[in-house]
């Protein structure tokens, strides 16, 4: 989840912590004061490439905040356990700046979600994906394009997750390491996907983007969305058929 979920994790399990709501504190606006998101060991520095990653943060509720994708200059996606808040910041700390030199920004509003917040805990098992739309477009050359990997069976995919580096609404943006991706569904997540533990937690939303097996680096392909760590794995929402038309809904009031 966001940051009420950050440390609570091991013994209490993927499904107990959440089905339990704030399963641990706060977390600290402080960096210095956090422990890491995007584990030390993890973490493979600022994903420059891939502009279309944001932050966002619930205005309402200073301590909470999630990560999410543009997928076009006015949509981001993300998870929709973030949308308990009612007023949102959303920030592209790697988009091009504006032209007085500070990064660009947008107030957003809830667009739609395949799990709302008020049932997430009675539907862990399925999709955790919602979206908001912007007040203001953010300009980007590449905006995130969505792909369902459908059921892998026995195969796998590389990816990179992007994160923030320490549990806080404050902390920058980090891509992880290579990470090996496989289906949810033998772990009874059949709407999902499974890596090996990279995040401690505290940032749900984060976009999980496809690697291009001949060139090794990441692609602008999302196929998934950070949903909970649970050592030694890491569950991501599958972008689902569900998840797609989502996405491509059109804007409130058009």
């Amino acid at each position: 989840m966001w940051s009420t979920v950050g440390t609570n994790r091991g013994a209490m399990g993927f499904l107990a912590c959440l089905l339990l709501v704030g399963c641990a504190e706060p977390g600290a606006e402080d960096a210095s004061e956090s422990g890491s998101a995007v584990i030390d060991e993890q973490q493979d520095g600022p994903p420059t490439e891939l502009p279309e990653a944001v932050q966002i943060l619930v205005d309402n509720r200073a301590q909470d905040y999630c990560t999410g994708v543009l997928v076009s200059p006015t949509r981001v996606l993300t998870a929709a356990h973030c949308m308990a808040g009612t007023t949102f910041l959303v920030r592209a700390p790697h988009a091009p700046l504006k032209t007085n030199g500070r990064p660009q920004e947008s107030k957003a509003r809830k667009a739609g979600s395949v799990t709302s917040s008020r049932n997430y805990n009675e539907e862990v098992w399925k999709e955790d994906a919602a979206t908001l739309d912007l007040e203001t477009p953010i300009q980007l050359e590449t905006y995130a394009t969505v792909r369902d990997v459908e059921e892998l069976g026995e195969k796998t995919l590389r990816a990179v997750a992007v994160g923030r580096s320490a549990e806080n609404r404050t902390a920058p943006l980090v891509k992880s390491k290579e990470l090996t991706v496989r289906s949810g569904t033998p772990f009874g997540y059949t709407t999902g996907l499974v890596s090996q533990y990279y995040s401690s937690g505290g940032d749900s939303g984060g976009p999980l983007f496809l690697v291009d097996p001949e060139t090794g680096k990441p692609t602008h392909v999302v196929i998934g969305i950070e949903r909970q760590p649970d050592p030694p794995s890491e569950y991501f929402t599958r972008l689902t058929p569900a998840v797609k038309r989502l996405v491509a809904a059109p804007r409130r009031g058009n």
